[in-house]
């Protein structure tokens, strides 16, 4: 190659370098803030503080239970001739469902007596009523002091209506013992168990199994006292929803038991649920003897900040002040809850919270935020 076109060829290159060099640099990242030392300053993630009511939530866990459970047991002796086929474990019934038919034969005998026995007593005393009018008139000739109670037949009236009192009251057992060879279902009930069968005799007294009533359940939730203070203070009618991993349903507590728990040092709020298997409603079925989360709405409080849980450690945070430093501030925490935690005092509205401090961190240290996340995650 000739001397004029290798001066040439290396005139080129060095064109093509310095063009080179002029686009990086006009693409370049500007400079990184720096601290007085010349060091570059860690990057740091902000968030602007501003106070706002706040409701507290209690999440608590309690077992589901029935508010009512029933033995069955029948009130007259007989055979048992018929059974609901709902009547057996896991059936569920409706109130007034005839569960267990006895044998009512004799009932109905001693119900036609009874009926008997009143229309005998009914006549005795209308003829003893005829014979004391009878007595009446014939004696009105003779002066009262002449004339006695048992001239007037007034002791076999007496004894007549006292005989049709006792016979009612036959006929009132009887028509009673008669029903009672109908065993109901005294509400809407889940059939834990049943002990009997067809043809079996029972007497007075015989578990025929056992009921809980699905209309209401109730949950016994366990509260800690320092958690008793983010509650109103009339406990009855606070809202609470009750959780599981499928299903979410509304409740409510209706009472407070009052009493502290010798042991675990609990309180213990009853909260109710109504129709939990969803007999009388479209609502999911929570189960009894399952344990679910019950949260409680609590007290309002005003004005709170909510912030991170890491950004805060021995109940100080640390703050971005407008020279770009950073400055550790101390706070009052009302309540840590799940990844936040509540403060109440030591911040104002428009401060900057950091929530990545760096490492070693120092008041007094310089620091940037990112403008961006994209500039963030670059930057990583």
């Amino acid at each position: 190659m000739k001397t004029w076109q290798k001066g040439l060829f290396a005139a080129g290159v060095f064109g093509l370098a310095i063009g080179a060099f002029i686009a990086i640099q006009a693409t370049a990242t500007p400079p990184l803030q720096k601290d007085k030392s010349g060091s570059q300053a860690p990057l740091v993630v902000t968030q602007q503080l501003q106070a706002q009511p706040h409701r507290f939530e209690l999440q608590l866990w309690a077992e589901v239970k029935p508010k009512e459970k029933t033995t069955l047991t029948p009130e007259v002796s007989g055979r048992v001739i018929a059974l609901d086929p709902d009547f057996i474990a896991g059936g569920v019934i409706t109130k007034g469902t005839v569960l267990v038919q006895l044998d009512d034969s004799d009932y109905q005998v001693a119900l036609l007596s009874a009926q008997a026995a009143v229309a005998s007593a009914e006549s005795v005393l209308s003829q003893e009523q005829a014979q004391a009018r009878v007595a009446e008139q014939e004696l009105r000739h003779l002066s009262r002091d002449q004339i006695t109670a048992l001239a007037l037949r007034q002791p076999q009236l007496l004894s007549a209506e006292a005989a049709l009192k006792s016979a009612k009251a036959s006929l009132q057992k009887a028509k009673r013992d008669l029903e009672r060879t109908r065993i109901t279902a005294p509400y809407d009930a889940l059939v834990v168990n049943r002990n009997i069968g067809l043809g079996q005799v029972v007497s007075t007294g015989t578990a025929l199994g056992e009921l809980y009533s699905v209309e209401q359940a109730e949950l016994y939730v366990p509260v800690a006292s320092f958690d008793l203070a983010y509650l109103p203070t009339e406990r009855a009618g606070i809202p609470a929803q009750l959780r599981t991993e499928q299903v979410s349903r509304e409740a409510k507590v209706v009472r407070d038991l009052g009493l502290v728990d010798s042991q675990t040092r609990m309180s213990h709020l009853v909260v109710q649920l109504d129709d939990p298997y969803a007999v009388r409603s479209q609502q999911p079925v929570i189960r009894f003897g399952q344990y679910v989360e019950v949260r409680l709405a609590g007290r309002v409080e005003e004005k709170l900040y909510t912030i991170p849980q890491d950004a805060l450690s021995d109940g100080k945070v640390w703050l971005l002040q407008p020279d770009m430093t950073m400055a550790r501030q101390q706070v009052d925490v009302v309540r840590q809850s799940g990844k936040f935690a509540y403060v109440k005092s030591g911040l104002t509205d428009g401060q900057q919270l950091i929530l990545t401090v760096p490492n070693f961190p120092q008041p007094g240290m310089v620091v940037r935020t990112a403008p961006s996340d994209s500039e963030l995650v670059k930057t990583e």
